[in-house]
């Protein structure tokens, strides 16, 4: 999985300069926190992007956001991802980049501010390009922690923005 996950952000960030990373997700509900966590992890690092810990309220950090002034924003959320061609459910896991226009309300559920509404709004107003990573949830139950498919998941997320953003 860690090849698919390089190549799919290696492309994605290709030329990115002033990367900015919004992790998001309510740390009370179990899966739901992997990207708050990612960014929790990605901000101790030296890394060339700045790291955003959005929990459940990633508009908070909007004009924190605008002040950086990324030509990309990578928004890292827990997600439902869109059924397989077969019509079955994603692994939990499973890491995709999500075109921003796809994304509704009824897809993440545990925002203040729907994610799309940010989304817009931050590309307006910095002009950046906005990335959005979904990992598969495999619960979002009130639980402390991540079910092991999501934090392997995770783990991988991190090793490969760390080596992609890496000095």
């Amino acid at each position: 999985m860690s090849n698919e996950i390089r190549e799919m952000l290696g492309e994605a960030l290709a030329g990115a300069c002033k990367v900015a990373v919004l992790g998001c997700g309510s740390v009370m509900r179990g899966d739901d926190a992997a990207g708050h966590l990612i960014a929790e992890r990605l901000s101790g690092l030296k890394i060339k992007a700045r790291a955003f810990c959005g929990s459940s309220a990633p508009e908070n950090f909007s004009g924190e956001i605008k002040r950086f002034c990324p030509d990309t924003l990578l928004v890292i959320d827990a997600a439902d991802l869109p059924a397989g061609p077969d019509g079955s459910k994603k692994p939990a896991g499973t890491v995709e980049l999500i075109p921003p226009e796809t994304v509704t309300g009824a897809t993440f559920t545990t925002h203040m501010l729907p994610l799309r509404v940010m989304m817009d709004y931050l590309h307006r107003e910095t002009g950046c390009k906005v990335l959005l990573l979904g990992i598969q949830a495999q619960s979002l139950d009130f639980a402390d922690g991540l079910t092991p498919p999501v934090a392997a998941a995770a783990d991988t997320v991190v090793a490969v923005l760390t080596e992609l953003l890496g000095n």
